[in-house]
């Protein structure tokens, strides 16, 4: 009986932990590493959506009706495996086009325009350039929680992927926004490295349009 009862504990807490990682999109964010930013214009201070943000006086959202947003190039120069060399070749086009489809439904902006590689971003006054870099992108050990000792090779081998962004006034040419996020977390979720990557970008990029919401708010940056 009390054997029974020791199984029934442990498939209990299995499920649980199953549906408090259901309840998380990806990694969970850490400070980021070193973010460039621009001469004047350095991402420091902390956002509880966007990471660290840095904000230049003066800047209104919503004086824009336009957004053009440009593929994000993979800049971790790190060693790859086969794995994660796909994952740089495909994660650039699949974080543009969350942040895509998550502003246009936000109806922040009037036109959301994707911008394919090798085009030219739309000119004119009233339209901001949303441009950046992945500056890390590891999709980590995704062993089997099963296989023996795997929860090692998870801790040690983590999932890391880090954005840097600057919002660029179209008509200026100056930077009026940068930020940086970074998400890193061993796998735990029973998920391929692919997956659980996908689901960390995803996730930043759901956070950047909710700065984003905030700012045209008129709300502050604050600290999360």
């Amino acid at each position: 009986m009390a054997g029974r009862k020791a199984w029934r504990v442990v498939l209990l807490a299995i499920t649980l932990s199953g549906m408090v990682a259901s309840c998380t999109l990806g990694a969970a964010r850490q400070p980021p590493v070193d973010p460039v930013g621009t001469a004047d214009l350095q991402p420091t201070q902390r956002d509880p959506d966007a990471g660290v943000v840095a904000i230049r006086s003066g800047f209104d959202l919503r004086k824009y009706s336009a957004i053009a947003v440009v593929p994000f190039p993979v800049t971790d120069s790190g060693a790859k495996g086969k794995d994660e060399v796909e994952l740089i070749l495909t994660m650039p086009a699949f974080f543009q086009a969350e942040l895509v489809g998550r502003l246009r439904v936000t109806n922040l902006f009037a036109r959301v325009d994707l911008v394919r590689e090798g085009n030219a971003a739309p000119v004119g006054e009233r339209i901001l350039r949303l441009e950046g870099r992945i500056t890390r992108l590891a999709g980590g050990d995704d062993t089997s929680a099963w296989v023996p000792f795997a929860g090692l090779a998870r801790h040690w081998d983590r999932m890391k992927a880090q954005i840097e962004t600057s919002l660029v006034d179209v008509h200026t040419g100056q930077v009026m926004v940068v930020t940086a996020d970074r998400r890193e977390a061993p796998n735990s979720d029973f998920q391929s490295a692919e997956s659980y990557v996908k689901d960390s970008f995803e996730a930043m990029a759901r956070d950047f349009v909710r700065f984003l919401e905030r700012l045209a708010k008129g709300e502050a940056v604050r600290a999360d």
